[in-house]
């Protein structure tokens, strides 16, 4: 473990996760969307009032100081750790939105999408190999199309959020292995499967097909395609260490 690496980024991690209220309640509110069903997703929480809730703020500082300090600690001062890092307190305002609202707004995805590309080629420049960029490139079009199918073999099940989210993660998980892609997604799957059920006594399922029966039950995917890009970096790079 890299005690220095890993205090620096809990602290940078802490400062950036109390401002995420604020980057959510700067979010313009989306369109509404004239092919949803009514009862196809919760009333939508307007994010000003999401941004206001009690001990938000706190508790996004904890969660990005404990995730960008094992970010630091496992990988060190390595050039990957900028763009994971920074997706710390950005994958903590997602799943907060995601969670509550069930959309992944584009306005916070594509600008993160760009600046990890920056990083990314900036640390090709830096270690004089753009193998690295070619890594992230392919990893973000795995997980695109490996996501994009599942939604477009069940649109319901998964959103067009979850796909763009997907080209991200791959963009910033590519340059640290093929199998850390494949981590992800299976981390992603086994965590949601796993906290189906207490989403569901916590009433934050909803009931797409009600012809379906239990089956048609959903949960927002987005936390968990977070949750899994984080476990399999952690992973990855513990691995790497052995």
């Amino acid at each position: 473990m890299h005690l220095v690496p890993a205090l620096l980024c809990a602290l940078i991690g802490a400062a950036t996760g109390w401002f995420v209220p604020r980057l959510i309640g700067s979010l313009p509110e989306p369109e509404a969307d004239p092919t949803e069903k009514p009862g196809e997703f919760p009333d939508k929480v307007p994010y000003a009032d999401l941004a206001a809730s009690p001990g938000l703020a706190w508790r996004c500082a904890l969660a990005c100081a404990v995730a960008a300090g094992l970010l630091g600690g496992v990988f060190g001062w390595v050039w990957a750790l900028p763009w994971l890092v920074l997706l710390v307190p950005v994958g903590c305002a997602l799943t907060v939105v995601d969670y509550v609202t069930w959309y992944l707004p584009a306005r916070i995805v594509t600008p993160t999408y760009v600046a990890v590309a920056v990083l990314v080629v900036v640390a090709a420049a830096a270690v004089g190999s753009w193998h690295v960029l070619l890594q992230a490139a392919v990893g973000s079009v795995v997980l695109f199309v490996y996501y994009g199918v599942m939604w477009w073999i069940s649109p319901r099940i998964m959103a067009f959020g979850d796909v763009r989210l997907g080209a991200v993660l791959g963009l910033a998980l590519g340059p640290l292995g093929f199998g850390t892609l494949i981590l992800s997604a299976l981390a992603a799957g086994v965590l949601g499967a796993l906290a189906f059920i207490p989403l569901k006594l916590a009433g934050a399922t909803i009931k797409r097909d009600p012809s379906k029966g239990a089956l048609a039950e959903h949960v927002p995917f987005g936390p968990f395609l977070l949750t899994g890009a984080l476990v399999a970096a952690l992973a990855g790079g513990l691995l790497s260490l052995a």
